[in-house]
């Protein structure tokens, strides 16, 4: 069954939760059948009939009660039965007479209930406003109309929907023309799309403005929102144009559809979904105050745009043949965003900003409970499973090391290749390689398939032996195991085709040599001109590689001498990271990447003290208290007299005309200092300085404002908190309100915390935030306890509020418990309330449970020790 083209025309009633449907598929049959088998999911089939292609129609306006088909020579046949399957998420179509080879026209009505839980044609809320919005990837195109709900059963979608007078309606083409009905009603009519996947239909419906439009040539570009929000779409529009242009010079093919529309959704699961021609947002990542917008968010909101606008070639025109390959959209697109915004804003340093996404999923690579980037897919519910950093940067870490391997040049030749000749079409992997050995002469399928298809990653250990006219670099790689306990599965390889690239010092001379190798071997060696050994070197130069390195105790404490001077920014987090994930594996001891921190007091560079946030807040969360019960006091100050000193050289508030350097540095310092070592004295100004800004928002350094809502939260009583909570309401910008509302979880107090929690129920916390409070919570060291047992006391309605990704991510979260105890109460609660969806999201957080417990016994006395010393 091959559907060519769709006319679906729907009918929603927003005051109501429910809507209507009328479709028309034209379909080709294969062989002589009389049952179709569609996908339908919280759908009711009122009537259907098939017809030898024809002239079915469906009438433009109004509400009819059934569709009306024209009358052909040899008649409709209407279905006979339906026959739902709910765990194929199909319904059986039966007719009285068989029918096929050949053309035919398959006209259904139906209706359904808007969804709840932010999939299909879902309800939402802004205010008293009420909207319909789609979200239909991966599978739930199905839950708007019934189809057939494969990515490779491409066809053109002719859309058309009544609703009110006076909302608006977006969908992926432009409008072709409004119908103003007699009953108060409009249709709006939709040019036909070119063919498309069904995961990328998209359909807003609602009171929604847009601004100023920009073009892109003929295209029109234009931002969509809420009413009262048009002084925030400046930015997006300005980075959506940016980076359209780049993009059609990458990949030297104009932008494929007949416009942009950038929508902000006030409801939304994911980050943002890359529908053709109407890409849907979170508010946060779209719409932000040039005045109040943080550098972070800014870089965050730039990259997610851009990664969209990517998929607009890579996904959408060309798109996967089966969700097993759904990497080859998202690493593509992850790897793409990064490159486009660096070109774009070269002064932001986008591949430092990568280095926290790599570092993510090496964390995760290093678990027994990872997964290929190449994951063979059973159904929709596996394919949800896989949207994870192993699919995203995994898979864009290894594209931007074959980049680096083949070169810039040969590597765009080769996706060029690969876009024109499967436009409008479907692919796997293996079409990617070829293009690319095309272009490259390289054996990139032998090289890529290792990263591809086997999980993990190397751990590399370099050492160097002097001869008496060279240096050898002995070179071994194994697989990275994130702890002594972890047993990956039997039968892997622990061997890549490594491209291994590294830096040492050259003997007279400031810059440093670097080597590069495709080390294919366990253990090889490379030889270097001169006999003397270097005093210093670095396995992962610019940390292009997606592997770890151990460096030798002497070559650790050369670089730690003078990292600035050594290594660049990024290679300075890379060799915090590194050593961490190293002293977690048990390779190294506790102490080495405490001299390594201590070493970086005096680090100037706001991304590398960004770095030792993360491991500085897991000791004080994991391990300050299990060294004994005066330790996380002592590790405090310790934290206050390494960086105190240049936080308070920075002071509170920026000089004229400040560089944004300075301004991140500050807010790196005020993170390590206040929120981590929870220093005093902050804590009071900072209680004074947000009443300030919740005034007056401009009244704070932007980049200081998440910590200081943090920190005042953490240390607020519940008036504090009811005074947070007002704020949330009356706050002005999407970021404004994400912060306050996330900070909710922070509050220690007990009434605050047991009433935060309680939030998590009511539409006071919208659907998409439910996860991020509640996780919020459990990583609340006085809260999690609660947080646990409000969890599953509430289970069953909070499963009515977190869409199937967002309950994935709280059952990993659920890790931070910590105690033995808690593991086995997280196992028995999802043994028996199992969700299919998130199946290796409790697999990893029980390991996690465990490699957190086993580095706790381990790491605490050396803790102890290194602060007794």
């Amino acid at each position: 069954m091959i559907p060519e083209t769709y006319h679906v025309h729907l009918l929603p009633d927003l005051n109501r939760g429910v809507f209507r449907g009328e479709e028309i598929i034209e379909i080709y049959v294969e062989k002589r059948r009389s049952v179709i088998q569609i996908h339908a999911a919280d759908l009711v089939l009122d009537r259907a009939e098939i017809t030898p292609r024809g002239a079915p129609t469906i009438r433009p306006s109004g509400a009819p009660r059934k569709p009306s088909f024209a009358p052909d020579s040899r008649g409709p046949q209407e279905a006979t039965e339906f026959i739902a399957h709910p765990g194929r998420e199909t319904v059986e179509i039966r007719f009285a007479r068989p029918f096929g080879p050949g053309t035919y026209v398959l006209s259904i009505a139906f209706h359904g209930d808007l969804q709840k839980r932010l999939r299909g044609l879902y309800a939402a809320q802004s205010g008293n406003r009420r909207y319909a919005f789609t979200q239909l990837e991966a599978a739930d195109a199905r839950r708007c109309f019934p189809c057939f709900d494969e990515p490779d059963l491409k066809a053109k979608f002719t859309f058309s929907v009544t609703v009110r007078s006076g909302l608006t309606v977006v969908s992926n083409n432009p409008v072709r023309r409004s119908d103003h009905n007699t009953n108060g009603t409009t249709t709006w009519h939709f040019t036909q799309t070119p063919p498309m996947s069904t995961y990328l239909c998209a359909l807003a419906v609602g009171e929604l403005e847009s601004g100023e439009q920009r073009h892109l040539g003929t295209v029109p570009v234009r931002v969509w929102h809420v009413p009262g929000k048009a002084d925030m779409a400046g930015f997006a529009l300005e980075t959506a144009v940016a980076s359209l242009q780049r993009l059609e010079r990458y990949f030297g093919i104009p932008y494929p559809y007949d416009k942009l529309d950038l929508v902000a959704v006030p409801d939304f699961e994911a980050g943002a979904m890359e529908n053709a021609g109407a890409v849907f947002f979170r508010e946060t990542l779209l719409l932000v105050d040039p005045h109040t917008i943080t550098v972070a968010e800014q870089k965050r909101v730039a990259e997610v745009i851009a990664h969209e606008l990517a998929h607009m070639w890579f996904g959408n025109l060309v798109t996967m043949r089966w969700w097993d390959d759904l990497w080859l959209n998202e690493a593509f697109a992850t790897w793409m965003a990064f490159k486009i915004v660096d070109e774009w804003k070269p002064e932001w340093r986008m591949w430092n900003n990568f280095e926290p996404h790599r570092a993510a999923a090496l964390a995760m690579d290093g678990l027994a409970n990872t997964h290929p980037i190449y994951a063979p897919v059973q159904n929709a519910a596996q394919a949800t499973e896989n949207f994870d950093a192993i699919t995203y940067e995994k898979g864009a870490s290894v594209v931007r090391m074959l980049e680096s391997y083949l070169g810039p040049a040969e590597f765009r030749a080769g996706v060029q290749m690969y876009i024109k000749r499967h436009a409008e079409a479907n692919a796997v992997a293996a079409d990617l390689w070829k293009a690319l050995e095309e272009a490259s002469g390289q054996p990139v399928a032998q090289i890529a398939k290792a990263w591809i298809k086997q999980p993990g990653f190397p751990l590399v250990t370099l050492s160097t032996e002097s001869r008496r006219d060279a240096t050898d670099l002995h070179v071994k790689q194994e697989r990275f195991k994130a702890s002594p306990i972890t047993k990956p599965p039997p039968g892997g390889s622990n061997t890549w085709p490594l491209p291994l690239v590294v830096k040492l010092a050259k003997p007279g001379s400031k810059k440093p040599r670097v080597e590069r190798a495709l080390v294919q071997k366990a253990r090889d060696k490379i030889t270097l001109a001169g006999a003397k050994s270097p005093p210093w070197y670095y396995g992962n130069v610019d940390e292009g590689g997606f592997y770890r390195v151990l460096h030798d105790p002497e070559c650790l404490a050369a670089l730690a001498q003078d990292p600035a001077g050594r290594l660049e920014a990024v290679e300075r987090m890379g060799l915090v990271g590194h050593q961490w994930a190293i002293v977690r594996a048990g390779r190294a001891p506790l102490s080495s990447v405490l001299d390594l921190v201590a070493a970086l007091r005096d680090e100037a560079d706001y991304d590398v003290l960004d770095t030792l946030v993360g491991p500085l807040a897991f000791l004080d969360d994991q391990l300050a208290d299990a060294a004994g019960p005066e330790y996380r006091g002592r590790y405090h100050r310790w934290l206050e007299s390494a960086f105190g000193p240049a936080r308070a050289e920075l002071g509170w508030d920026p000089e004229t005309d400040e560089r944004d350097e300075r301004k991140l540095r500050r807010s790196a310092l005020f993170r390590i200092v206040g929120v981590v070592a929870e220093d005093r004295e902050i804590a009071d100004e900072a209680a004074t300085r947000l009443d300030a800004f919740l005034d007056d928002p401009t009244t704070l350094e932007p980049n200081l404002a998440d910590s200081f809502v943090s920190i005042v939260a953490r240390e607020g009583d519940y008036e504090r908190f009811q005074k947070m909570r007002a704020a949330v309401e009356a706050a002005r910008t999407p970021q404004e309100k994400r912060r306050l509302q996330l900070a909710l979880g922070d509050f220690r107090q007990t009434r605050a915390v047991e009433q935060g929690l309680a939030l998590s129920l009511t539409p006071e916390i919208p659907t998409q935030d439910v996860g991020f409070l509640l996780m919020r919570f459990l990583g609340n060291r006085v809260a999690r306890v609660t947080a646990w047992g409000f969890i599953r006391k509430n289970w069953e309605t909070l499963m009515k509020r977190l869409p199937p990704m967002m309950a994935s991510r709280l059952i990993e979260a659920t890790a931070a418990l910590q105690t033995r105890e808690a593991r086995n109460e997280v196992a028995t609660f999802f043994k028996q309330h199992p969700i299919e969806t998130a199946a290796r999201a409790l697999r990893l957080a029980l390991e996690r449970f465990d490699v957190n417990a086993e580095f706790r016994k381990r790491a605490a006395p050396d803790l102890k020790d290194w602060l007794d010393r």
